[in-house]
Protein backbone atom coordinates (compact mmCIF):
# COMPACT_ATOMS: atom_id res chain seq x y z
CA UNK A 1 0.00 0.00 0.00
CA UNK A 2 1.05 3.56 -0.60
CA UNK A 3 0.73 6.61 1.67
CA UNK A 4 -0.53 6.32 5.23
CA UNK A 5 0.39 2.66 5.68
CA UNK A 6 3.97 3.00 4.46
CA UNK A 7 5.10 5.28 7.30
CA UNK A 8 7.80 3.58 9.32
CA UNK A 9 9.21 4.58 12.68
CA UNK A 10 12.86 4.17 13.54
CA UNK A 11 12.87 5.71 17.01
CA UNK A 12 10.38 6.76 19.71
CA UNK A 13 10.67 10.44 18.76
CA UNK A 14 9.22 9.59 15.31
CA UNK A 15 6.10 8.27 16.99
CA UNK A 16 5.84 11.24 19.36
CA UNK A 17 6.04 13.56 16.39
CA UNK A 18 3.26 11.71 14.60
CA UNK A 19 0.95 11.01 17.56
CA UNK A 20 1.18 14.42 19.24
CA UNK A 21 2.28 16.70 16.40
CA UNK A 22 5.51 17.61 18.16
CA UNK A 23 8.35 19.64 16.74
CA UNK A 24 12.03 18.96 17.38
CA UNK A 25 12.30 21.42 20.28
CA UNK A 26 9.27 19.80 21.95
CA UNK A 27 10.72 16.32 21.47
CA UNK A 28 14.10 17.44 22.83
CA UNK A 29 12.39 19.02 25.84
CA UNK A 30 10.30 15.92 26.58
CA UNK A 31 13.33 13.63 26.41
CA UNK A 32 15.38 16.01 28.58
CA UNK A 33 12.84 15.35 31.33
CA UNK A 34 12.91 11.54 31.12
CA UNK A 35 15.86 11.41 33.52
CA UNK A 36 14.01 13.40 36.19
CA UNK A 37 12.38 16.72 37.11
CA UNK A 38 14.02 19.94 35.97
CA UNK A 39 13.49 23.70 36.03
CA UNK A 40 13.13 25.87 32.95
CA UNK A 41 16.74 27.00 33.32
CA UNK A 42 18.06 23.44 33.54
CA UNK A 43 16.10 22.39 30.47
CA UNK A 44 17.32 25.44 28.54
CA UNK A 45 20.92 24.53 29.27
CA UNK A 46 20.39 20.93 28.18
CA UNK A 47 18.67 21.69 24.87
CA UNK A 48 20.38 24.98 24.07
CA UNK A 49 17.27 27.21 24.05
CA UNK A 50 16.50 30.44 25.87
CA UNK A 51 14.11 30.66 28.81
CA UNK A 52 11.12 32.08 26.90
CA UNK A 53 11.38 29.39 24.21
CA UNK A 54 11.58 26.65 26.84
CA UNK A 55 8.55 28.08 28.67
CA UNK A 56 6.49 28.13 25.44
CA UNK A 57 7.49 24.56 24.64
CA UNK A 58 6.70 23.38 28.18
CA UNK A 59 3.27 25.03 28.04
CA UNK A 60 2.53 23.16 24.80
CA UNK A 61 3.72 19.87 26.27
CA UNK A 62 1.68 20.49 29.42
CA UNK A 63 -1.47 21.13 27.35
CA UNK A 64 -0.80 17.88 25.46
CA UNK A 65 -0.50 16.09 28.82
CA UNK A 66 3.09 15.02 28.20
CA UNK A 67 4.63 16.88 31.14
CA UNK A 68 3.58 17.61 34.68
CA UNK A 69 4.58 20.63 36.70
CA UNK A 70 4.87 21.30 40.39
CA UNK A 71 5.00 24.81 41.85
CA UNK A 72 7.71 25.49 44.42
CA UNK A 73 7.22 28.61 46.52
CA UNK A 74 10.16 30.82 47.47
CA UNK A 75 10.36 32.16 51.05
CA UNK A 76 11.04 35.73 49.94
CA UNK A 77 8.05 35.61 47.57
CA UNK A 78 7.28 34.16 44.19
CA UNK A 79 7.46 30.66 42.84
CA UNK A 80 8.97 28.54 40.10
CA UNK A 81 7.85 25.39 38.36
CA UNK A 82 9.67 22.12 38.22
CA UNK A 83 8.70 19.96 35.25
CA UNK A 84 8.76 16.22 34.78
CA UNK A 85 7.90 13.99 31.84
CA UNK A 86 4.82 11.81 31.96
CA UNK A 87 6.01 8.24 32.28
CA UNK A 88 6.92 6.56 29.03
CA UNK A 89 4.39 3.83 29.91
CA UNK A 90 1.61 6.45 30.16
CA UNK A 91 2.65 8.04 26.86
CA UNK A 92 2.79 4.63 25.17
CA UNK A 93 -0.73 3.87 26.46
CA UNK A 94 -1.97 7.22 25.12
CA UNK A 95 -0.52 6.45 21.70
CA UNK A 96 -2.08 2.97 21.75
CA UNK A 97 -5.44 4.52 22.70
CA UNK A 98 -5.15 6.99 19.82
CA UNK A 99 -4.33 4.13 17.44
CA UNK A 100 -7.29 2.06 18.65
CA UNK A 101 -9.66 5.03 18.28
CA UNK A 102 -8.32 5.79 14.80
CA UNK A 103 -8.60 2.15 13.77
CA UNK A 104 -12.20 1.86 15.01
CA UNK A 105 -13.25 5.14 13.37
CA UNK A 106 -11.61 4.15 10.08
CA UNK A 107 -13.10 0.66 10.17
CA UNK A 108 -16.54 2.11 10.91
CA UNK A 109 -16.23 4.56 8.03
CA UNK A 110 -15.20 1.83 5.60
CA UNK A 111 -18.01 -0.50 6.66
CA UNK A 112 -20.76 2.11 6.83
CA UNK A 113 -19.90 4.98 4.49
CA UNK A 114 -17.66 3.58 1.79
CA UNK A 115 -19.55 3.41 -1.50
CA UNK A 116 -20.38 -0.05 -2.79
CA UNK A 117 -20.20 -1.05 -6.41
CA UNK A 118 -23.66 -1.98 -7.75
Amino acid sequence: MVGLFTKSFEKPSDLLCCAFGLRNSEIDTYFSLISGPKTVEEIGELIGKDRSTVQRVLNKLHKKNLVERVAHFIDRGGYYYEYSAKSTDDVREEILTQLDEWYEATKSFLLQSWPRTP
